[in-house]
């Protein structure tokens, strides 16, 4: 759901390594936030998110990276995370055209744009590669699956579920976008873990398609909005990797049930991702997201967030506003309050 695409951690705490994610709770999930300090959230500073952060109880602050030249602006927001006790989960977004560049060049690019941002950042431990790619895959009505068969015209789009449910010539370029960002993370660092995943939605066929042809990861990445999660962390876990839930919230954060029914629907998805965790290997969670979008409205981006951005005075900005009921459920599930 990070914007600029619609369009392991659990290291042994140690004050040798500052910039990985700090243990929470013994035995706990790792407990994290989105946001998108390099890219929006205007008028909000780099030390009022972390300090946010650090008020929730969370111990990893999710930001999508876009272009080379954010390069500085993340190198500010990890050394301000980092003396907060926060570590911060890059995802690399390189600027793509899907639709018109080769599946070679793709990759070519993708490939040096995740090793320039990893030899830059010798420290991070995890880099998400992409954000819900597979999306631009999923076979649409009267495409022709891979194994020869027409997908029925008078259907909808394909739930994602079965490998073949992904049109080739398509797929062959998000395979490229990630076997490049994954080749560039691994050509920069020999030990770096490359997360990879969907946005859920029962986009399970993607994982077998990226094994099939050799796209490596060592962290499986799903999203998780609504519906019962735990068939797909069940079919998830034959993967033998860490599960990572790097979105979540509550469907349509506060738009659709208003600011109490997500703080409700926050703490059920919260104690059910804890419950969870031991049996499919469930390591850390991040909800979507830190502020409010308000500039979006009426999308529900304008809505996702736990702190509410307001206009300033003069109407010409944007500034922080109060705490939703939704952040004090989070700092509590979040510090076991």
């Amino acid at each position: 759901m990070l914007r600029y695409l619609r369009r392991a951690l659990f290291v042994a705490c140690t004050t040798a390594a500052p910039l990985l994610a700090p243990c929470a709770h013994a035995g706990d999930l790792l407990w994290g936030l989105n946001g998108h300090p390099l890219v929006s959230y205007p008028g909000v500073t780099f030390d009022q998110q972390i300090e946010l952060v650090k008020q929730l109880g969370a111990k990893s602050y999710r930001v999508d990276v876009v272009r080379l030249d954010a390069m500085e602006g993340l190198a500010r927001l990890v050394d301000t995370a980092a003396a907060r006790g926060v570590a911060v989960l890059p995802v690399l977004l390189p600027p793509l055209d899907l639709k018109s560049e080769s599946a070679g060049d793709l990759k070519r690019k993708s490939a040096q744009f995740a090793e320039a941002f990893v030899r830059r950042f010798p420290q991070i431990e995890v880099w998400e590669l992409g954000n819900e790619l597979e999306n631009y895959a999923i076979l649409q009505p009267c495409e022709t699956m891979d194994d020869g068969r027409k997908y029925p015209c008078e259907w909808g789009p394909a739930g994602g579920v079965t490998a073949l449910e992904y049109y080739g010539p398509r797929y062959a370029k998000v395979a490229a976008v990630l076997g490049g960002l994954a080749e560039g993370v691994r050509a920069a660092s020999a030990t770096a873990k490359r997360a990879i995943g969907s946005a859920g939605w029962g986009h399970l066929g993607i994982f077998e398609r990226l094994k099939q042809d050799g796209i490596p990861w060592e962290i499986t990445v799903w999203h998780w909005y609504d519906g019962d999660p735990e068939p797909s962390f069940k079919a998830l876990a034959q993967y033998g990797k860490p599960i990572w839930v790097t979105e979540f919230n509550h469907s349509y954060g506060s738009q659709r049930d208003g600011e109490d029914g997500q703080a409700r629907g926050l703490a059920d998805k919260m104690a059910l991702l804890r419950k969870l965790a031991p049996t499919y290997g469930i390591q850390a969670a991040h909800v979507y997201e830190l502020l409010d979008e308000t500039y979006w409205a009426p999308s529900f981006e304008a809505f996702m967030g736990l702190i509410r951005l307001e206009r300033t005075p003069d109407g010409k900005g944007w500034m922080l506003g109060s705490p939703k009921p939704a952040f004090y459920t989070y700092r509590d599930a979040a510090t076991q309050k």
